[in-house]
């Protein structure tokens, strides 16, 4: 069995039946390093110290409940989960689509099936970087007008989530707080001039909601705008709100 390529995604199987581990490693391991817990701990453990690209988490696991782990998964990790179930009621599947699963798969598994709804999931490392790195070309050059997901993931020929999760995966962030991370520097610049008013510059960096700009450049700053001088600030990290199509920048 050839080993995976030194650039492979990680894939973290979740299911407390060893021999059900055992076939998917065998069956996954020359595309992906595979990585198995067998109790909803041992994955928030392996999550918490490894970059996990996609999940496969069984429903029954034990005395706990497959489902009831996605929230726990989801504050660890943007990977995309698919749920693996050998109960094939419309029940669970209804329930595995409201807990967010990005796919939902009966067993037993095909292989082809399986690698085949993976790859939709979960690409290669490689085209990650790629499509990170384009959308970070495309942030810093983005004009200074609102800013909304949606239409620019498309423009990128991909969904919202599947950019939001490839750019925090590659960046550590999401696109709009890198963008609204940006312009607030590129406001400090314009305020550090002292050539434009607090207002002029927030229209001038595409902010032009200016009470949301002063809140945001004091979180980041440490500062108000007003009172901002370059190199006495103590920089933080905002967090813009909104969801991934709400026009916020």
């Amino acid at each position: 069995m050839r080993p995976p390529p030194p650039a492979a995604p990680h894939l973290l199987v979740v299911d407390d039946d060893p021999a059900v581990i055992e076939a998917l490693t065998a069956a996954l391991q020359e595309t992906y390093v595979v990585h198995a817990a067998t109790t909803g701990a041992q994955a928030c453990a392996l999550l918490r110290r490894q970059p996990i690209h996609g999940i496969l988490l069984d429903v029954v696991l034990g005395a706990e409940h497959g489902l009831d782990l996605v929230a726990q998964f989801r504050a660890l990790s943007p990977a995309p989960i698919l749920v693996l179930t050998g109960f094939g009621s419309e029940a669970v599947a209804a329930r595995a689509v409201r807990a967010q699963g990005e796919d939902y798969l009966t067993k037993p598994l095909g292989v082809p099936a399986l690698q085949a709804t993976l790859a939709r999931h979960i690409p290669c490392t490689r085209s990650l970087h790629d499509l990170a790195a384009r959308a970070r070309t495309s942030l810093d050059a983005y004009p200074p007008k609102p800013f909304t997901l949606g239409p620019f993931a498309r423009a990128l020929g991909v969904s919202p989530m599947h950019l939001r999760r490839c750019f925090r995966a590659i960046y550590g962030t999401t696109p709009q707080r890198y963008l609204l991370r940006l312009r607030l520097e590129r406001a400090a610049r314009h305020l550090g001039t002292r050539s434009l008013a607090v207002a002029e510059v927030a229209w001038a960096v595409g902010l032009p909601t200016v009470p949301w700009f002063i809140q945001w450049f004091k979180r980041r700053f440490g500062v108000p705008a007003a009172a901002y001088h370059p190199g006495r600030a103590a920089p933080g990290e905002p967090d813009p709100p909104g969801g991934s199509n709400r026009t916020i920048l």
